[in-house]
């Protein structure tokens, strides 16, 4: 039974084939020619039938005078219906030819719109009526212009979404425009985009909003302790409360999370949170506006992936992997934004070369192992001797610069007096070993001491020099008595 269905299902396709081959105006002369011929031939056979009928009256024996009147009405008749199906011929003719150029111009805008979606970088194939079909009628037409409108309107925000991310430099920017999507274009009122840090297996919140609920959040020691993260499936609490035991809010408020996956790894979970949801119609929305989220998400994945690899890939060229500091070429690659905000504020900038006391032997005592945990340690006390906005340098093996910016002389020789004091008194414990060290440093400051930024650093390198040959574990301060060449 099936088979014959096909079969004649596909012998009426054929049939019909050359009709469905013309264009909408052909389409629509055929049916109208069509309508128009069986109108016509009703109205020849009406014709014809009045003529038979006069032909039998003539004929009867009646007195021509009483005929007369009778046919004279008959040829008014036949007169009048024939211009009668004339006027509605065309009448019909012109209506449905409006009707059908209106639905073709309707199509056209439609067709225009979806290939000025598809061909969007490409100015010379942009419609004159522009992107957007006007909505004329209320009924199945206007639905369909109007789910056409809002889907090219979607596609376009997404697109343009896709562009504005790819052009942004960090990470950041790009959480910064999910965050604001999600506020403004999506009104959610809650939510929490968090990161997953590989390196040490934790998850970070990097934005709350609002931000009163920051302290709020959810609180976890490892990234394997978020369900969504662990599981890589979506989780929601609504119909299943306390299925995230870290979720400190699950009193007053649900919350769905969505774990971003880029290649079968989670980059991160964004958590939506929302009030007890208390009816269908919120219900609907609630998760109309998180799949419309999660599209942008998808959006964002691969832009997201690539910054952070681009990210990573230029914190591996200029951090130490040691110690985590700054290394010698994050100095060559950034050092001219700072000199200039330095000449610009006409400031003075700390320069200390740091070098530690004896450390080969520490190596060729204890082994390489000890060394590089005592470099750790000594990373960690430089930077709680400085300011955020200073900048330690491991320089090179056990030599390391520091940057203090917007430093007088007298408060740079304090800082590295400090540090120095600190180390002195700093027991370096590795595993069943106690070890002292001293640090000598030299410092210089620029520009007083030259007007070139490494001519400055060289000098720091000679009062450095210059405390080891006084007996290590000091403090020198450079002057022009160390140094009388006039090359650096």
């Amino acid at each position: 039974m099936a088979a014959q269905t096909t079969n004649y299902q596909t012998t009426w396709q054929k049939l019909w084939q050359p009709f469905f081959r013309l264009s909408v105006y052909q389409k629509f002369l055929f049916v109208l020619a069509s309508f128009l011929l069986g109108y016509l031939a009703i109205g020849i056979h009406g014709f014809f039938f009045i003529q038979v009928l006069k032909g039998e009256l003539l004929q009867l024996d009646i007195q021509p005078e009483l005929l007369a009147t009778p046919l004279e009405i008959v040829n008014r008749y036949l007169l009048h219906g024939g211009i009668l199906v004339i006027v509605v011929m065309i009448f019909m003719s012109l209506t449905s030819f409006l009707c059908v150029h209106a639905l073709v111009g309707f199509l056209d805008k439609m067709i225009c719109s979806l290939q000025n979606l598809l061909s969007r970088n490409d100015t010379t194939k942009a419609c004159a009526h522009g992107t957007t079909i006007p909505v004329i009628t209320d009924d199945k037409l206007g639905d369909v212009a109007t789910l056409v409108n809002a889907l090219t309107t979607h596609i376009r925000d997404l697109s343009l979404f896709r562009r504005t991310i790819e052009a942004d430099e960090t990470v950041e920017e790009v959480h910064n425009r999910l965050a604001y999507v999600f506020q403004n274009t999506l009104k959610i009122e809650a939510f929490v985009i968090w990161e997953v840090r590989e390196k040490d297996d934790s998850i970070e919140a990097v934005y709350n909003w609002p931000s009163e609920i920051e302290h709020e959040s959810c609180t976890m020691s490892s990234a394997n302790i978020c369900r969504a993260r662990r599981t890589g499936e979506i989780i929601s609490s609504s119909g299943f409360p306390n299925i995230c035991p870290v979720f400190s809010l699950s009193d007053i408020m649900t919350h769905t999370c969505v774990p971003m996956i880029v290649s079968g790894r989670v980059l991160g979970v964004v958590q939506f949170l929302s009030l007890f949801v208390d009816s269908p119609l919120r219900a609907m929305e609630l998760e109309k506006n998180i799949h419309l989220a999660s599209l942008y998400l998808k959006e964002a994945l691969p832009v997201l992936h690539s910054k952070r690899l681009a990210s990573n890939l230029q914190e591996m060229a200029t951090k130490d992997a040691l110690t985590g500091l700054c290394n010698r070429r994050f100095l060559e690659t950034n050092i001219n934004p700072i000199l200039a905000g330095i000449k610009r504020r006409q400031t003075t900038m700390g320069i200390l070369m740091c070098d530690l006391d004896f450390f080969k032997k520490v190596n060729d005592e204890y082994g390489h192992d000890v060394g590089d945990q005592i470099l750790k340690t000594l990373a960690l006390i430089m930077q709680n001797s400085v300011r955020a906005s200073d900048i330690v340098i491991r320089y090179g093996g056990e030599e390391f610069l520091i940057l203090l910016t917007e430093c007088e002389i007298e408060k740079a020789i304090d800082v590295a007096e400090k540090i120095r004091a600190a180390v002195e008194e700093q027991l370096f414990r590795v595993e069943n070993l106690s070890i002292r060290k001293t640090l000598s440093i030299g410092v210089s400051v620029f520009p007083v001491d030259g007007e070139a930024f490494w001519e400055c650093v060289k000098y720091a390198d000679i009062a450095l020099y210059k405390a080891k040959e006084a007996g290590r574990n000091k403090v020198l301060r450079f002057d022009s008595t160390m140094w009388d060449s006039d090359n650096y």
